[in-house]
């Protein structure tokens, strides 16, 4: 697969995000003909159209990438209910991605179950380094959960970590919506980290994940709290923040900048939702909002991009956990999309990304802290 069929800026993954950054634009469509910004009594700014430059600090792959995607016409169309949806995700669209991943990085892959829970364990081809034998690293993929179940988003996103670090990952198949709400997912993720226990210690293991995996990411750490389990040594929250949905300055310009339509109402909302009103108040699935449970987290990666929807979720994410003085380090990289670094093996500014991820994972794994 080329990086020409590599979906550089995802709509699909666009939307989603936006669900899970809620936000909805303000009602009404207001034509902007204007020539400068117009602000309202209650804030909403109006910005007129405009021309937005490709980023000069692209390398020649993702400058190739980016005007591929729009030359072609974007990603395949995603129709039907959810269930057709899936399919079209699996073949058109993360199949042909995790192909590429596998053939930059050959690993070997098994499909099995923990306690009840499916998983992939992904270790890679030539084996697990010796220095990395009793380390292991869990993976929750992303698709607004409701969609990468099936092995193929999660080994996504758990190729390149194991190509990279030489690490063994298991990419758990979490449940969704709409045969599951919350908190389902993070039942299971407490599920398969328990288990692991008995054959790793705590500060041997690593969890990351990416857009709705980022988020279970989070939440797993603060149910540990509750079920007065040890955490992890670290973990990666990537293309996602841990606080509560609502309006930011990029769940707005996201879509127009990756090519989405701009609508007061994204289709992608009458989807299954996984979360309901409810929990948008539960510290356990917004953990960002709890000074208590952040303070106890273990040192965070946060990994975000200029055109995420999700930035501004990660942003004060960040924010928020250096205010309840957990080690943390924030990478964001100008003009790319959401999830980027999942879906372009052939990008050097992709690899970067997870070598970023492979570098905190080394930093930490192993060592004891006064957080474990």
């Amino acid at each position: 697969m080329t990086t020409k069929k590599a979906a550089f800026y995802v709509r699909l993954a666009s939307v989603l995000a936006f669900c899970l950054a809620a936000g909805t634009p303000a009602t009404g469509e207001q034509k902007l003909e204007q020539d400068h910004p117009t602000l309202t009594a209650d804030g909403n700014v109006s910005v007129p159209a405009h021309s937005v430059a490709m980023p000069g600090s692209f390398s020649p792959e993702a400058r190739k990438a980016f005007t591929d995607y729009f030359a072609r016409g974007g990603d395949p169309a995603f129709s039907g209910d959810i269930f057709n949806i899936r399919r079209i995700y699996d073949e058109k669209w993360a199949g042909p991605i995790l192909a590429q991943w596998e053939k930059r990085f050959p690993v070997k892959t098994e499909r099995t179950t923990i306690d009840g829970v499916v998983v992939d364990i992904v270790t890679p081809g030539k084996g697990v380094p010796a220095d990395k034998a009793d380390k292991v690293l869990i993976n929750f993929h992303g698709g607004g959960f409701i969609l990468g179940n099936g092995g193929i988003g999660g080994r996504i996103e758990a190729v390149p970590m194991a190509g990279l670090a030489g690490y063994r990952v298991i990419t758990v198949d979490y449940r969704q919506a709409p045969e599951a709400v919350y908190p389902a997912a993070t039942d299971d993720a407490v599920t398969v980290y328990r288990a692991l226990l008995k054959t790793y210690r705590p500060e041997n293991i690593g969890v990351y994940g990416s857009s709705a995996g980022g988020m279970l990411t989070a939440q797993l750490v603060a149910r540990l709290q509750k079920e007065q389990l040890r955490p992890p040594a670290a973990i990666a929250i990537m293309a996602a923040g841990a606080a509560k949905r609502g309006a930011s300055d990029s769940s707005y310009w996201m879509l127009g900048l990756t090519g989405a339509q701009v609508t007061p109402q994204p289709a992608m909302l009458s989807m299954p939702q996984y979360f309901k009103a409810k929990d948008m108040e539960d510290p356990y699935a917004f953990p960002a909002s709890s000074p208590a449970i952040l303070a106890k987290f273990p040192p965070t990666l946060i990994v975000s991009s200029s055109r995420d929807a999700l930035l501004g979720n990660a942003l004060d994410t960040s924010a928020n956990l250096v205010a309840a003085k957990v080690p943390n380090q924030l990478y964001v990289r100008e003009g790319f999309g959401h999830g980027y670094f999942t879906q372009t093996p052939d990008v050097p500014e992709a690899i970067a990304a997870w070598q970023v991820a492979v570098d905190f994972f080394d930093r930490y794994l192993g060592k004891e802290t006064d957080r474990n």
